[in-house]
């Protein structure tokens, strides 16, 4: 062998143990440099994003037509994005596919690959598959749940229904106060007949809502139909005690309306740093949407419709903080990997470059289901025979018509139900 230099040909001399120290740490730091860099390669997701909350969701959804555009360790928020996008365009249908692309990604994820789990130990957990976090898991269900109210596969709504309980069930610390999705749980069994598992429901969300009221009118009607006297009784000195009207039986017709507004809150990146080169990153929820108005149907008696929201940022953050203990754990465990790394370097340059980079690549996993609105609210009202022309208001910061409604007499009780944004 023959090593080049300025005086031309000379005999293989043995390279000094500092120089192969040098060689060995620089080499896979630089990999762990490469890999992170590679994880901001989704521009797709972030143009579809801006294109969505500037009102053009079909360009948005256009963006996202091919999941090959997008890295395979963000390929479940291509899918969720995508969902929300094609929920507000209207096309159901689509949505539909996307979102269960979406539920049968997080299945396949839960069996984590050892390979880059050992990978994000000394670079970034933005190496790794993201999974969602667990409100965000069960906001897919949410989702697929309105879709299929919408185009009226109830059957198809109560099995999305029985799989966002399972996910409640896993984490009822982050998904509890996601009063949305529980009334919505409770409305897919109420829809299909189901009236016993609609008022189980019902009755666990009114224990856990500062104020129940919302829930007395279908908690009496299907205390009523299910022979619960005293129950039923209960929820009828509710109601007159708010002056609101009881009526034993159900509506003719009813109208939901799943309204969003404003957007859902960003994950932003926090730093402790300690000497020498010692960096802690984490990830924090900031609220992005401060001026929320309750939503009401406009035009229609307050005694008798019922409304039920969910504040986002409140619910992404307690999911986010189910998991600050595991978080903390495996941050404390990749800033220890990557001091014992540094300080075993024998080479002075090599552990220099080592701490440079190991703190460059510290970075924290800001990726986030970012097409959700702020605030989700169902409302409901009954209907009467008769021609109505509803609409969805926000005390008179913009009204949203909804099509006519023509209930006819005596015909059998029918649920309506319509989607709006708010911007």
């Amino acid at each position: 062998m023959v090593i080049c230099s300025g005086n031309g040909p000379r005999p293989d001399v043995p390279r000094k143990p500092a120089a192969r120290t040098l060689r060995r740490g620089l080499i896979p730091v630089l990999l762990c440099a490469v890999l992170l860099s590679s994880g901001c390669a989704s521009g797709k997701l972030g143009q579809a994003r801006s294109e969505f909350y500037q009102g053009e969701t079909a360009r948005a959804a256009a963006t996202l037509s091919n999941a090959q555009d997008i890295p395979k360790r963000s390929r479940l928020l291509y899918y969720m994005e995508k969902g929300t996008i094609l929920f507000a365009a209207g096309q159901y249908e689509e949505s539909i596919e996307a979102l269960l692309a979406a539920t049968a990604l997080m299945s396949d994820l839960e069996i984590v690959s050892v390979s880059r789990q050992g990978g994000s130990l000394v670079t970034s957990e933005r190496i790794t598959p993201y999974r969602g976090e667990y409100a965000e898991r069960l906001l897919v269900h949410s989702y697929l749940m309105m879709n299929y109210l919408l185009v009226r596969k109830f059957d198809d709504a109560l099995v999305e229904a029985k799989q966002a309980m399972e996910v409640i069930e896993a984490y009822p610390e982050a998904c509890a106060d996601d009063y949305f999705t529980r009334a919505l749980i409770a409305h897919c069994f109420e829809v299909t007949g189901e009236i016993n598992g609609a008022y189980i429901e019902y009755r666990k969300l009114a224990e856990d809502l500062s104020d129940p009221l919302p829930l007395a009118v279908p908690l009496y009607r299907l205390a009523s139909r299910l022979g619960f006297a005293d129950e039923a009784r209960k929820y009828a000195s509710w109601l007159r005690e708010a002056g609101r009207e009881v009526h034993r039986g159900p509506p003719e017709a009813e109208v939901i309306v799943f309204a969003a507004q404003g957007r859902a809150p960003e994950k932003i990146p926090r730093n402790i740093v300690a000497p020498p080169s010692i960096r802690f990153s984490f990830v924090q929820y900031r609220r992005r949407s401060r001026d929320f108005v309750e939503p009401d149907f406009a035009g229609v008696h307050n005694r008798s419709q019922t409304r039920v929201t969910t504040d986002m940022t409140d619910v992404l953050k307690k999911s986010l903080n189910r998991r600050a203990a595991r978080m903390l754990a495996k941050e404390t465990a990749r800033v220890a990997a990557k001091e014992s790394i540094a300080s075993n370097m024998e080479d002075p340059l090599a552990e220099t470059v080592a701490r440079i980079v190991f703190f460059l690549t510290e970075e924290p996993d800001t990726r986030a289901w970012q097409t959700l609105p702020g605030h989700l609210s169902m409302l409901r009202t009954p209907l009467l025979p008769g021609t109505h022309h509803l609409r969805v208001s926000r005390s008179g910061r913009g009204d949203i018509r909804l099509p006519e409604i023509i209930v006819k007499q005596g015909a059998p009780r029918r649920y309506y139900h319509y989607a709006v944004r708010f911007k």
